[in-house]
This record gives C-alpha cells, structure tokens and sequence, in this order.
C-alpha cells in the first residue's frame, strides 16, 4: 500500500492510498454497519462518499484500486482514515481462515462476493448510541434521526468553508437543516440537554438512549475497559445491562464498535437467511474468531440475492 500526495483528475489536491487490493468503498459504507456516509457522486471517475469520523469530515473517492482522500492531510489520513476503514489489515488472511473454518459452499459464494467489505472502526460510544437507535427502524430513518442529533448538539466541521455534498458555502442554516458535518454529541452533551433529543423522533428508545448516556457518563459502563478486556462475550454482557440493549444490539456494538470480529448479531433476517440459504447448517461458533466477517459477507451477499430476485 502507497500512501502519497497528489492530484486528481479535476486538478484538485487529495491524499492517494493506492495498492488496496480488493476493499470496495461502496460496499464497506452501505453494508449496515455505519449509518453517517453519504454518497456524493458515481460515474467513469469513481464512486465517492462523505462520512464523519473522529471529528473529522472524510471526502473520498475510488477508482479502481486507489482511494482519493480530500482535504485531509497525510497524516491524518495514515492515522484516522487507515485504521478506520481497517486498510492496515489483511483481509485475505481473514477470508482464507472463514473458509477453513466451515466448508459450507454457500459462505464461499458469500465471501467471493462480497470480499470487499471491511469491518469499520468504528467510535464505540457512537456504534453503541447509533445501534440503540436502530432497533426496529430502517437505514433511511436511522441515518436521518442521527443528523438530527449530531446537528441539536454537535460542532459543525464544515463552518465557515463549503459543504462537501452540494459544494456552496456552509451556512449555519442550511448546515443544520442537512446535519451530514456535525460532530457526534458526547454522554455529557445529551445528559446536559435530554429533551434535545425529542426533534429527532427517537420514539420509544428515547429512554434507551438517556440510560446509555447516564451509565456511560457516569462510569457504570466503562468503555475504555471493555476495549481493554478485547473480549466479545465480555463486551456483550456488559453493554447489556444498558436499558434496551440485548443480544443483538450488543453484538453489533462488539462488532462495529470494538473490533471484536468474533461477535456474530443474530435478528430474524439473519435466522431467515440461515434457513432459506444455509439449511440452517450455519452456526456461528464454527467460524472462529472472525466469525462477524463472515457475517457481513453473508448478509450482503443475501441482501443482494434477494434484491435480485425481487427484480
């Protein structure tokens, strides 16, 4: 992998990782497990997202094997962007272990096809906020309902200079009215203003998220030593004596949240997919310790089948 200073082809400057083997952008961004990107523009010149992470507005584009980083410096782009998108990972050491674990066909179709994905390193409070948020919702709503919040009480990354979607200046305005640049809101900055949540629609989870928010906050649930401990089952039981966060919220938090490849989330859909495509032969302490990868590459590749039948 070559990380460099360059050009692209309108002339504007960008950070080049290239080398990336087979990491599909698209496909890591929009396969479910993040719910802050934006797609900016697809065409003969690439495919390019926006996302916010770390307090800072990601702008990339792929083409091909390279990934185009815009307004970011090297540096930031070696020490956020990398280990964010997990590019500083091996992921065909990660497939060829999968398949060794488990000789089931159909998880070799899953992961040929969708090898692309990578797991996202993702904020554990902001994974552990934005899953409690998804329960029972769709993507769609989920994104709208977190640009809300980060727009009630985040910073505006983009103040004072141009909005990465539409290009036109960032006026406070029309930057709360869109809320893609904002930074996430902390425990303390929800317990400070709770009712701030309410523009957002949180519903029924309202009082899931404020007990997040108090628990963290106040130490209760420690997140910097469930990172420490590195262990799926530990992380699982302790984000599960959070109101409203059971097994499936708290996987996906182990998973997406602290890196824990080995937590599996199990919902209907994917207890469906086990018994439609997998004979129900699919059990998730077979796949070792990355058995979330090979969840990801099964949901994708089963969301695209069945989107494809659908046709």
């Amino acid at each position: 992998m070559f990380v460099k200073k360059t050009k692209d082809l309108q002339g504007e400057s960008a950070v080049s990782v290239s080398d990336i083997g087979a990491f599909s952008l698209s496909d890591t961004l929009e396969c479910g497990q993040a719910f802050r990107y934006e797609l900016l523009s697809e065409g003969e010149n690439g495919i390019e997202y926006m996302t916010v992470a770390f307090g800072k507005i990601i702008r990339v584009c792929q083409r091909g094997d390279e990934l185009l980083f815009y307004g970011l410096t090297e540096d930031e782009v070696k020490t956020v962007c990398l280990p964010y998108f997990s590019l500083d990972t091996d992921y065909r050491v990660i497939k060829e272990d999968i398949l060794k674990s488990s000789q089931i066909p159909k998880l070799k179709e899953a992961a040929d096809a969708a090898e692309g994905i990578r797991i996202l390193r993702q904020d554990p409070w902001e994974a552990l906020f934005s899953f409690i948020i998804s329960q029972n919702n769709n993507i769609p709503r989920i994104r709208k309902i977190i640009r809300n919040i980060s727009s009630q009480y985040g910073k505006n990354l983009s103040e004072g200079g141009t909005c990465p979607k539409d290009r036109m200046p960032a006026t406070d305005e029309r930057c709360r009215e869109c809320g893609i640049c904002y930074t996430f809101p902390t425990p303390e900055d929800v317990l400070s203003d709770p009712e701030g949540l309410l523009p957002s629609k949180p519903g029924f989870r309202l009082k899931y998220l404020i007990d997040a928010s108090e628990r963290v906050a106040s130490g209760e649930i420690s997140l910097k030593k469930i990172a420490e401990a590195g262990s799926a089952q530990h992380t699982i039981e302790e984000l599960k004596k959070i109101k409203g966060v059971g097994d499936k919220v708290a996987s996906c938090v182990a998973l997406f949240g602290f890196g824990n490849l080995e937590a599996f989330p199990i919902d209907v859909w994917m207890k469906r997919a086990n018994e439609e495509y997998f004979g129900g032969e699919l059990h998730p302490e077979s796949l070792g310790k990355y058995a979330g990868v090979a969840q990801q590459y099964i949901f994708h590749y089963i969301r695209n089948l069945d989107k494809n039948r659908d046709k």
